[in-house]
């Protein structure tokens, strides 16, 4: 007896599965929202680290603050010029006066005549010049109290000042 092989059943031919699932335009969408994300992202980063600029009153206190946490650091020589160059410099920006260009007995006969700022004012910045130029000019000594209250005094005015340009 023969036996008859029977041909194997043929199936059907079934085309290449598809790799991918998605289709062109939904993953143009998806790259789109994806770049209008990073873009939304991008910004908020920049704009938080966009900082207000300070004023000049800010930066002035700012700096004297730097002083005082080195406030017995170089010579009281340098602390005079550094502290009255500051404030100097200071009143000729906010103020329009002429103090970094002038002497000290010059910048004080020119407030005289100005009600810019009040007699005790005008004699707490001439105190205060004076002292500067004592440590300056006459080679004084300068305690760690004394240069405290130099730039204490220079804050003091800074704060005055800047309510005085606001009027």
């Amino acid at each position: 007896m023969q036996t008859t092989v029977s041909p194997a059943p043929i199936h059907d031919i079934v085309g290449p599965v598809p790799f991918f699932p998605y289709t062109t335009s939904q993953i143009m969408v998806a790259i789109l929202i994806l770049c209008l994300v990073l873009i939304g992202v991008g910004y908020l980063i920049l704009r938080s680290r966009r900082k207000r600029p300070l004023t000049r009153k800010e930066a002035m206190l700012q700096v004297l603050a730097a002083l005082k946490k080195e406030l017995m650091v170089g010579s009281d020589h340098d602390f005079g010029i550094h502290v009255s160059t500051l404030l100097r410099n200071y009143l000729g920006e906010v103020f329009g006066l002429a103090a970094p260009r002038q002497t000290t007995e010059e910048f004080l006969k020119s407030l005289h005549g100005q009600e810019r700022f009040s007699p005790p004012e005008q004699e707490a910045l001439s105190d205060f010049l004076r002292q500067s130029d004592i440590l300056k000019f006459a080679q004084g000594v300068a305690e760690a109290g004394e240069r405290l209250a130099l730039i204490e005094a220079a804050e003091k005015f800074v704060q005055k000042g800047e309510e005085q340009e606001k009027q």
